[in-house]
């Protein structure tokens, strides 16, 4: 455990990004992430309800911000025009995985869709009551996937959030191409398999892997992670037969 001036100073630097969190709260958080501020700020933003004590948003005027982005036919969701508008608001790229972010944090039941009681009830939790507070808030779980950890905790989400209902167990291979490629851009860089294992399934989507199952979708990423060539592939790991297919591919490409 660091030095008690040392704790002194990193209570401090939470609670200047952490706004409302008392001494007792940082201290907590920090413990729980072994004294690292960065990772306990990225936990702080990301379960903030886990600490009803703090002082929330007021719905009322999360009410009134809300006016400006939803659809005038049906007021209890946002237009696609409002949702643009809410992007460029956040400081949020529309084409990028930050989009995705923010269906995260508001825990959005419906792909592409904002809805009223969502994005209240998310952003009262959140402390904030107008655009500036919401901004600071969605900035910090965008930066907060910088964390290997909250990343992947994301990526597990997105498979249940892009699923067209609770009771598949499966995607469409298209649409996991799509979104792999908007949400891996970000760490392409340390998956140099990404492209390759993207242009498989481009190929044998309409043969034999028509869908992506949560197994596959999960582990894709330990694999991407993990192995950057065929050459150290473990054939004796337990990785599922999809990725033993895609190494059977890379290989025959070499031929």
């Amino acid at each position: 455990m660091p030095s008690y001036s040392v704790r002194r100073q990193r209570i401090k630097e939470f609670k200047d990004i952490c706004a409302g969190a008392s001494d007792s709260i940082a201290q907590t958080v920090l413990e729980a992430n072994t004294w690292n501020v960065q990772q306990a700020i990225n936990h702080f933003f990301n379960n903030r309800h886990l600490y009803p004590e703090l002082k929330q948003g007021n719905k009322s005027k999360l009410e009134k911000v809300w006016k400006d982005y939803a659809d005038k036919e049906d007021p209890s969701i946002m237009s696609e025009a409002g949702m643009l508008q809410f992007f460029k608001d956040c400081g949020v790229n529309p084409e990028s995985h930050e989009t995705l972010a923010i269906a995260w944090h508001l825990q959005s039941s419906e792909m592409g869709l904002i809805q009223k009681d969502e994005f209240v009830a998310s952003f009262s939790k959140s402390g904030c009551s107008d655009k500036k507070e919401i901004k600071k808030q969605i900035q910090q779980v965008c930066r907060s996937l910088s964390d290997s950890t909250q990343f992947k905790e994301f990526y597990k989400w997105i498979f249940h959030h892009v699923k067209e209902d609770e009771k598949k167990k499966s995607v469409p291979t298209e649409l996991a191409v799509q979104i792999w490629r908007i949400v891996l851009d970000s760490n392409k860089n340390g998956m140099p398999l990404l492209s390759k294992w993207i242009a498989f399934c481009d190929t044998t989507e309409s043969k034999d892997m028509k869908a992506i199952s949560r197994d596959v979708w999960e582990q894709i990423y330990d694999f991407l992670k993990e192995v950057h060539s065929a050459d150290n592939y473990d054939d004796n790991g337990a990785w599922p037969v999809a990725v033993d297919e895609f190494v059977e591919y890379l290989q025959e490409q070499k031929k």
